[in-house]
């Protein structure tokens, strides 16, 4: 589980990262020549360039290569194997082979996994969750630009919501798999996720305790 995790995990930020490397490249154009003016001489490229120019690629360009710096700090700190670690610490009755077996024979979606038991992904900030404290799975839009993104959410038993981002299809077939489960509720249904936030003692009524307790 964790090997393939960190295998998506790091494909999705050095992607990013190579994009930012390569809008980073003003700064080693114009990043000497800022630094010169900036210890009081007068670079070569100011010939031909303005300062100002100078000045603004160099920043732009460094930017971006602190972003690069920034998700390869995030990727080390937040990695999966220690979020898969924390999950375990909080979970004395959970094994790794537990995990392995479940991520195992769960169904890929993207790049998410739904097991029997957890639902995995490098993109949940916990990087899996319990099926059996999911009590309502929903999606979510939201229009960025000129496109629309959508999210799968997963609606817990102490009211909190774990959301990641997926295809509209992904969505779609998710939702179909967490239909199996005879204590989550599944849809987009106003009134239930209007319960679920400001009444989740009846809402966990509906399926919930009837399946679970």
């Amino acid at each position: 589980m964790v090997g393939k995790l960190t295998l998506k995990y790091w494909m999705s930020i050095l992607l990013f990262c190579l994009i930012c490397l390569a809008l980073s490249a003003p700064f080693w154009k114009y990043g000497p020549a800022a630094l010169e003016a900036l210890q009081g001489g007068t670079p070569e490229l100011a010939k031909s360039e303005s300062m100002s120019n100078i000045y603004g690629l160099a920043g732009l360009g460094l930017f971006f290569l602190l972003i690069v710096v920034a998700l390869i700090i995030r990727g080390l700190t937040n990695s999966v194997g220690k979020r898969a670690r924390k999950y375990l610490e909080g979970h004395s009755g959970v094994t790794m082979e537990q995990l392995d077996t479940d991520f195992a024979a769960a169904e890929k979606v993207g790049n998410i996994w739904v097991g029997k038991s957890w639902i995995y992904s490098h993109d949940l900030n916990c990087l899996l969750v319990g099926n059996d404290i999911v009590v309502l799975v929903y999606g979510e839009t939201e229009r960025s630009r000129n496109r629309v993104n959508y999210y799968l959410c997963l609606g817990l038993k102490d009211g909190s919501v774990e959301r990641v981002r997926v295809s509209e299809s992904n969505l779609s077939r998710i939702q179909e798999i967490y239909e199996r489960y005879s204590h989550i509720v599944v849809g987009n249904n106003p009134e239930y996720k209007y319960m679920f936030k400001n009444d989740r003692d009846a809402f966990l009524n509906i399926k919930y305790r009837r399946n679970m307790e």
